[in-house]
């Protein structure tokens, strides 16, 4: 059996969410919200990764973007 193509799910899907009770519909948005920060964390990490190999992360670069990032905002006493 093949998966389902997302065209033909979207539909389904849409039609149960709009039939949720509010509470239930409150934990699909935060399982979504959830779902959302890891995809993005997962794509952070990979880009991370590659910048990291590609030595954009040496020690001496990132002192340099900490040294401008507090020039650029400093510290309120």
């Amino acid at each position: 059996m093949s998966p389902p193509v997302p065209a033909q799910l979207l539909p389904d899907i849409m039609s149960k969410i709009a039939a949720l009770e509010p509470a239930c519909l409150a934990a699909v948005h935060q399982f979504l919200v959830r779902l959302e920060l890891a995809q993005l964390t997962e794509e952070i990490q990979d880009e991370a990764e590659a910048l990291r190999q590609a030595g954009a992360f040496s020690p001496d670069l990132i002192e340099a973007a900490v040294r401008e990032h507090r020039r650029n905002h400093p510290y309120a006493a």
